[in-house]
C-alpha cells in the first residue's frame, strides 16, 4: 500500500506528469479555463521549465542548477514558472516556494492564478489548504504540503530571511534595485543544495543589472544555466503571410540569418502586424526586437550611459560571429607575409579579473579579428600564451598594458628575447593607461568598430554592448580595502576583459606598416593573361590604325 501512495505522490509532485494531466489553467487565446498544454502557447519554453523543475540538472559538486530565461513578452514563461512549483509545494511537507514579481499588482495577478489553479485540481486528489493572514500566501496543511508566497519587488529589502525550496524572479528587468535584492537573496540560495531557481525576464536596457545577470548567467560559471528563446518559439507570433506581397530588404535579411533556427514568413508577418498595431513600435520599429527578440545580442535596448554606441555595433550585429570556445580560439591561420598585433590586457596571480589577448591581421583600412584569448592565470603562463602567439603570427607586434602586473608580462618577453614589442616610446616598452589615454582609445575603439575592424568572435560582441567604460571608473584593490566595502558601481572585470585588450590590439594596428591587402588570389586564378598577337593580327590592326591616320589628315 506504501508503494502505491509514494508511486501517486511522485506523480503528484512530478510538474511535467501531473500538470497536463490534471492542471486547468486560464487560456491566453480563448480566455478559457482549459486543460493545460505546454505546447499550446510556445513550441520548447514551457516545456522547459516543466522539465526544469522536474529532472533539475547539477553541477559536477552535486547542487541543482540556478535557470534563467530570456525571451519575448507574452510567452507565459511567468505563469508557468508559477504552475510548474504548485505541484511541488502541494505535496512536498515543508516545502517554500518564494515568487518575487516587479509590482504589487503583478504579485497580485500570479497569486490569483496559482489560486485558480489549486481550485480547479481535482478534489479527490487536492491537497488541502489552512488559514493564512498573510496576503498573497497559499498555505497546505503540514502533512501533505508546504506553502506559496508572492511577495513584490517594490517592498524594501525583499526576500532578506527566506531560505526557500523553490525560488522565482519575475520579469527581474523591471524590479527597483535587481542587483541591490539579489545581494541579499543570494545567501538564502547559494548553500542549498536542492533548490530550485527560475530567473525570467523580457529583454530591457543593455549594461542593466538584469543584462549582467543574463551574461553572467550565460557564462555558465557556478551554478548557473541559461535559456534563449526567440520570438517565433512562440506559437501565437505568427499571422499568415500574403503570397502576393513582396518582401522587403530587411525580411529576406532576416530569414536568411534566422531561418535555419525556425523564423518563418508567418512569423514576418506577426513582425508586420504588430509594427501597423502597436503605436510605440511604429514610432520606434527597433523596439520590436526588444519586445520580440530574434538573438540574445541585438536584442537590448541601447542605453544612455553606453560607452559604445548602438549604431557602432549594428554592422557587427548584422554578421553571423562565432561562437567563443574558450579561453583561447582561433579564426583564421597565419597568412604569409600579413602584419599582425596582439593587443594584451594582464591580470595578477590573485586579481579578479581575466587576462586576455586579441589578435587582429591588419591590411590598410581592413583590420580583422582571428584570434582571441581569455582566463584567470597568472603572468607566467599568460607570458608564455602570448610569445607562443605572437610566433605563430608572422612574429606579431604585442602591445602590453604596462600598469602595475603588465610590467611583468613586458619583463618576461624581454627576457625571452622576443623580437617584435611594441614601445610607446624610446627605452618604454608596452602602453601606459591613463584618464587621458583611456578616453583616446575609447574613440579608437568606436571609429574602428565604425569603419575598419571585422570582428568573428561572439563573446567579444557581446563584451563590447554591455561596456561601460569601467577602465575611466574602476576603483584598485587598495581603495576597497582602505574602504572596507567594494563600491556600488563597481563591476565583475570579466565582463570586459577582451574589450580592454582589444584596445590595446587597435592602438598597435594604427602604428602598424602600411600595406594594402592584395588583390589576386594566391595561386592567380583570377589574374588575366595576355597572350601575344599573332603576325596577321598585327598586320590588321596597322592597316586600321594607318586608315584612321589618313581620314584625320583629310
Amino acid at each position: 500500500m506504501s508503494t502505491d501512495i509514494n508511486k501517486i505522490l511522485g506523480f503528484l509532485r512530478s510538474p511535467s506528469k501531473s500538470l497536463p494531466a490534471l492542471g486547468q489553467v486560464h487560456d491566453q487565446k480563448t480566455g478559457e479555463f482549459i486543460q493545460y498544454d505546454p505546447y499550446r502557447i510556445t513550441k520548447t519554453m514551457q516545456s522547459e521549465i516543466l522539465d526544469y523543475t522536474t529532472n533539475t540538472p547539477r553541477t559536477k559538486d552535486g547542487q541543482t542548477r540556478i535557470i534563467t530565461l530570456l525571451t519575448a513578452h507574452q510567452m507565459g514563461k511567468s505563469l508557468t514558472s508559477e504552475y510548474a512549483c504548485y505541484p511541488k509545494a502541494a505535496y512536498s511537507p515543508g516545502w517554500d516556494h518564494v515568487c518575487i514579481a516587479d509590482t504589487n499588482d503583478r504579485a497580485e495577478y500570479l497569486h490569483k492564478r496559482v489560486h485558480h489553479l489549486h481550485g480547479k485540481w481535482p478534489s479527490k486528489v487536492r491537497s488541502r489548504t489552512i488559514a493564512s493572514r498573510e496576503s498573497r500566501q497559499l498555505t497546505f496543511r503540514p502533512l501533505e504540503g508546504g506553502k506559496m508566497r508572492v511577495l513584490s519587488a517594490e517592498s524594501g529589502a525583499v526576500g532578506i530571511g527566506q531560505s526557500p525550496d523553490s525560488f522565482h524572479a519575475s520579469e527581474c528587468a523591471f524590479w527597483a534595485d535587481f542587483a541591490g535584492s539579489m545581494f541579499l537573496i543570494w545567501p538564502s540560495l547559494v548553500n542549498r543544495d536542492n533548490a530550485l531557481a527560475i530567473f525570467e525576464c523580457t529583454p530591457w536596457e543593455a549594461r542593466s543589472a538584469w543584462h549582467e545577470h543574463c551574461l553572467e548567467a550565460k557564462k555558465g560559471g557556478g551554478r548557473h544555466l541559461y535559456k534563449f528563446f526567440p520570438f517565433w518559439d512562440g506559437v501565437l507570433n505568427r499571422r499568415p503571410w500574403d503570397e502576393s506581397w513582396n518582401m522587403e530588404d530587411e525580411e529576406v535579411d532576416f530569414l536568411h540569418r534566422f531561418g535555419k533556427d525556425g523564423l518563418t514568413k508567418e512569423n514576418l508577418s506577426f513582425r508586420r502586424f504588430m509594427l501597423a498595431t502597436d503605436q510605440q513600435l511604429r514610432r520606434k520599429p527597433e523596439l520590436f526586437k526588444v519586445f520580440y527578440p530574434f538573438d540574445d545580442i541585438s536584442c537590448w535596448l541601447a542605453s544612455t550611459n553606453a560607452a559604445i554606441p548602438a549604431h557602432a555595433l549594428e554592422r557587427h550585429m548584422e554578421k553571423e560571429l562565432k561562437v567563443w570556445k574558450g579561453p583561447y580560439m582561433e579564426y583564421e591561420q597565419p597568412e604569409e607575409n600579413a602584419v599582425y598585433v596582439i593587443g594584451a590586457d594582464p591580470s595578477g596571480h590573485a586579481a579578479r579579473d581575466h587576462a586576455a589577448f586579441q589578435v587582429l591581421k591588419v591590411y590598410d583600412g581592413e583590420w580583422t579579428q582571428v584570434a582571441t584569448f581569455a582566463n584567470h592565470c597568472d603572468p607566467l603562463i599568460f607570458s608564455r600564451k602570448l610569445e607562443e602567439i605572437g610566433k605563430k603570427y608572422n612574429n606579431a607586434n604585442v602591445i602590453v598594458e604596462s600598469n602595475g602586473v603588465g610590467q611583468s608580462v613586458i619583463a618576461l618577453l624581454r627576457e625571452w628575447d622576443y623580437k617584435n614589442l611594441y614601445y610607446e616610446k624610446a627605452r618604454r616598452p608596452g602602453f601606459t593607461s591613463t584618464s587621458k589615454s583611456v578616453d583616446m582609445t575609447l574613440g579608437w575603439l568606436v571609429d574602428a568598430l565604425l569603419d575598419d575592424i571585422h570582428l568573428n568572435d561572439r563573446d567579444t560582441l557581446v563584451q563590447l554592448s554591455s561596456y561601460k567604460n569601467d577602465k575611466r571608473i574602476e576603483e584598485n584593490p587598495n581603495s576597497e580595502i582602505s574602504r572596507g566595502t567594494t563600491s556600488p558601481r563597481r563591476r565583475d572585470r570579466h565582463h570586459w576583459d577582451k574589450i580592454s585588450a582589444l584596445q590595446m590590439a587597435i592602438v598597435g594596428a594604427r602604428s602598424a606598416p602600411r600595406r594594402f591587402k592584395p588583390t589576386f588570389d594566391e595561386d592567380g586564378s583570377n589574374v588575366i593573361v595576355f597572350r601575344n598577337y599573332t603576325f596577321s593580327e598585327k598586320s590588321d590592326l596597322l592597316r586600321k590604325r594607318n586608315k584612321k591616320r589618313e581620314k584625320y589628315w583629310l
